[in-house]
């Protein structure tokens, strides 16, 4: 069943057991957000709705696997084709209302160890003022030893006519043999700090940014996107030949699980048990 938020002119739907996804953002009779497909059934497919949390690991985990506390830890890949395990384990979860009101709701999803061997709870809170939204983000470890933690937000925009800017200041490589993943200098074709038209760019692309900010400008609007000081990187992900494009924080880059860099750098959390890693998401919609 599919919630529902309205302020003023912004409206948001959510579709909490469908991996806790937005399934649609309007501001008046603009879609801020690609509209998700009705859903008739149990089945969906988070690829297709507005937005979808990431929880709790952003990007890939190279071929799903990694080593803590001395223990080779092996997951499954959970996005056919690819080898990798992606995205986390939110995104493809049921989760629940916990707590509504007239401008705010709450979603709660727990984990309960498997093949990631640490359980844990999760919740989203989604808070609308009357141009902005507010997502909220937090993850727990209910585990008994530390256990690997970040967090992020998958927003899919309309591509037509967008340019994006947003303060990049070294681009995330990653050896598609080995998974090793070191911050390079971005090339001038790929610095978006200055400003680029999104019909120009082919990206799958994780970046450091100097700011946890970005700007989507259209010819009629714009996004502004503010979030906490955790959410340090940035994934733009532009596939040729579809008519969206994505622009995620995050707080870690990609495989940061297994780097040998220091977690200043990656952005790679620890969490002891019962420990938390939050963070929040403004977006701002503007004529």
């Amino acid at each position: 069943m599919r919630v529902r938020l309205v302020n003023q002119d912004l409206y948001l739907e959510l579709d909490p057991a469908a991996g806790g996804s937005v399934s649609a953002l309007r501001w008046g009779d603009l879609d801020v957000l690609r509209p998700a497909p009705p859903r008739l059934g149990p089945a969906f497919d988070p690829l297709q709705y507005a937005a979808f949390p990431m929880v709790p690991f952003v990007g890939r985990i190279h071929h799903g696997v990694f080593v803590a506390d001395q223990r080779d830890i092996r997951l499954h890949p959970n996005l056919p084709p690819e080898p990798h395990t992606i995205h986390g384990y939110g995104w493809k979860s049921a989760w629940k209302v916990t707590d509504q009101t007239e401008q705010s709701i709450t979603l709660h999803h727990h984990h309960s160890a498997d093949a990631w061997p640490w359980s844990y709870d999760a919740t989203q809170t989604f808070h609308l003022e009357p141009q902005a939204l507010i997502v909220s983000l937090t993850v727990t470890n209910r585990a008994d030893s530390d256990m690997p933690a970040g967090l992020g937000w998958h927003p899919y925009f309309h591509r037509a006519g967008a340019t994006v800017t947003l303060p990049t200041i070294a681009e995330w490589c990653p050896d598609e043999d080995t998974g090793d993943n070191i911050p390079i200098k971005i090339s001038p074709e790929r610095d978006l700090s200055e400003g680029a038209a999104v019909d120009g760019l082919k990206l799958d692309t994780s970046f450091k940014v100097a700011a946890p900010e970005f700007q989507i400008q259209w010819p009629t609007y714009r996004v502004r996107v503010i979030s906490d000081p955790v959410f340090a990187h940035v994934t733009v992900f532009v596939p040729p030949g579809q008519d969206f494009f994505c622009v995620e924080p995050i707080t870690h880059a990609p495989n940061a699980v297994n780097s040998a860099l220091d977690s200043s750098l990656t952005g790679q959390h620890w969490l002891a048990p019962d420990d938390s890693l939050s963070g929040t998401i403004r977006m701002m919609i503007e004529r």
